[in-house]
């Protein structure tokens, strides 16, 4: 186990750094660059790495503010909206957070301590003296690890949770006292401290039970460093300073009062906000206006760019008698679609050129280790709109049937990707037309594949296992029935989430992505982002990560003199 992740991170590429509006570079931010022990070992706290750095003794008060898209409820467990850029951000602590430090490949939250004496058995020590918020019905309580072992049970009953790890690789949870927590896993499992397992911002938050039967719509209570104070769902929540967090008392963290996160659709709205400093983290500005728009904001903020996690892909929907491309041992209908995609397109047209074309199934900010030979997968990425013709033709597919192109609202990128998707088709001579998914009601039929094509962007996935999770006939992930639905494919992707010897891992996910792209899977990787924000300069001790992991930033703090 050790061994995977020494290699792990010691191979994880530098993805993060803060530039100054003219391009020049101000501070580099990288990835950590080992994780120590083996056998029997202890992990104890470190600060995170990739801080925008601190000018002078941090100072009390002050809002940060956030911009994220439309979340349909409050469910931290099965809106992963919540987890991402909500309640799982302040409200809700974790055990621990899946960013990298200096020392491990994980960051200690509410844990203090976490011990892993053999492959299959991980021990957290809890921090002493944690409280829940004072907000009824838990009032003030006292965190107990056995409200960590309740959540690992309640989330495994849970459909439409993210629940890879509660049913596939924990075997049982338990709380020997009130500060210590114990898995016991199945089996050797790789991947383990990433941000879909062990370090997930949904399933693994400490959430206290008597909230279970209210999570979509009552107020969020857990002991995080923010607490859930006004909100209107889909355009502004506002979180207030939790003093007791960690059980460290008024002179511990969060620094700030508080964090407002706001819902703007438009990108006037959005440069408005910026200006006025009621949000200080931009993150997704559009392409053609970056650069215009961070020259005119160089006296604010910093630019902040890196090569992202992220997979942009267009996917088709496998549910039963969707189309010819559900048929999993019939290729030609998706290999058509692999030949009608032109790849550059896209990314001159979404992110004026600033984006790079994978080589597989992995984002291309993913650890070099598993990308794939661009040599090796050219072939399947050619653009070749003759061919894709005669594939269409061979099929015998009605070409005056609509295909439905899906995007969830909230996102111009996602819209511009379904609108080249739809230009790109039709020159195929596919007639198509384009739908706006709402997620609360989208992603669970997703799971089911009952839609024709998805398109657009993912959250960052810090390791392989999401991926290829969605190349899975159960993804056990927000997103899914996107799978070939071939026992084999299904058995070599659980092998490799059971291997977690690192060179061993590398091999089994490179021959996985490999074959999958010898079956044109429905799940095509269009492009990589590279990641363009905009970071306020008073922001100070601000932690960027290219994962989606909680990242509950109670170290930042606004420098106002």
């Amino acid at each position: 186990m050790a061994g995977y992740w020494q290699q792990f991170t010691s191979n994880r590429v530098s993805r993060r750094r803060v530039l100054a509006a003219s391009g020049a570079v101000s501070m580099a931010a990288a990835i950590a660059a080992a994780c120590g022990g083996g056998g029997s070992s202890t992990t104890s706290e470190k600060s995170g790495q990739g801080q925008q750095p601190e000018s002078g003794p941090a100072q009390k008060g002050g809002t940060i503010g956030f911009i994220y898209t439309d979340s349909p409820h409050l469910n931290i467990l099965t809106n992963a909206l919540e987890y991402a850029g909500y309640s799982g951000q302040y409200v809700y602590d974790h055990l621990i957070s899946s960013r990298s430090n200096e020392n491990a490949p994980f960051v200690l939250e509410a844990a203090e301590g976490l011990e892993q004496p053999d492959p299959t058995t991980i021990i957290f020590k809890m921090r002493p003296g944690m409280v829940y918020h004072n907000i009824a019905p838990v009032n003030g309580r006292a965190v107990k690890a056995e409200d960590v072992v309740k959540v690992q049970e309640y989330v495994k009953t849970l459909s439409g949770a993210e629940n890879a790890f509660q049913k596939d690789i924990l075997d049982k949870a338990t709380a020997p006292d009130d500060r210590t927590v114990v898995y016991k896993l199945k089996a050797p499992t790789a991947y383990l401290f990433t941000s879909r397992l062990l370090g997930h911002p949904g399933p693994q938050a400490i959430i206290p039970p008597e909230t279970f039967d209210n999570l979509s719509t009552a107020r969020q209570v857990g002991s995080g460093p923010f607490q859930l104070d006004q909100w209107t769902l889909s355009t502004k929540y506002h979180y207030t300073r939790f003093d007791k967090y960690h059980g460290r008392g008024k002179q511990g963290l969060p620094y700030r009062d508080s964090t407002d996160v706001f819902v703007l659709q438009e990108e006037t709205a959005r440069e408005a906000a910026f200006r006025s400093e009621q949000i200080h983290y931009w993150t997704n500005a559009s392409a053609g206006s970056f650069d215009q728009i961070a020259k005119g904001l160089s006296n604010l903020a910093n630019v902040v760019e890196f090569t992202s996690l992220i997979p942009f892909t267009w996917n088709f929907g496998m549910g039963k008698g969707r189309g010819p491309w559900a048929n999993p041992g019939d290729i030609r209908f998706r290999k058509a679609m692999y030949r009608t995609v032109n790849r550059k397109q896209f990314i001159d047209l979404i992110y004026q050129g600033k984006a790079v074309e994978p080589t597989g199934i992995l984002a291309a900010g993913q650890v070099k280790d598993y990308l794939l030979d661009a040599k090796e997968t050219a072939e399947f990425f050619k653009n070749d709109l003759t061919e894709a013709k005669q594939l269409i033709s061979a099929t015998g597919f009605d070409t005056s049937k609509e295909i439905v192109i899906t995007y969830l609202q909230g996102g111009n990128l996602n819209q511009q990707s379904a609108e080249i998707l739809k230009q790109q088709m039709a020159q195929a001579g596919l007639k198509s037309r384009i739908e706006i998914g709402n997620a609360g009601e989208f992603l669970p039929r997703s799971n089911r594949g009952e839609y024709d094509i998805f398109t657009g962007t993912h959250p960052g996935y810090d390791s392989p296992q999401a991926p290829m999770r969605q190349n899975h006939s159960d993804s056990r992930l927000a997103f899914g029935g996107t799978a070939l639905g071939e026992p084999e494919i299904d058995r070599m992707i659980e092998k490799a989430e059971q291997t977690p010897d690192f060179k061993e891992n590398v091999k089994l996910v490179k021959a996985l992505q490999l074959e999958l792209l010898k079956r044109y899977t429905p799940y095509y990787n269009i492009l990589t982002p590279i990641a363009r924000q905009l970071l306020n300069k008073k922001v100070q001790n601000f932690e960027i990560e290219a994962a989606n992991t909680s990242m509950h930033e109670a170290q930042a703090w606004l420098k106002t003199s």
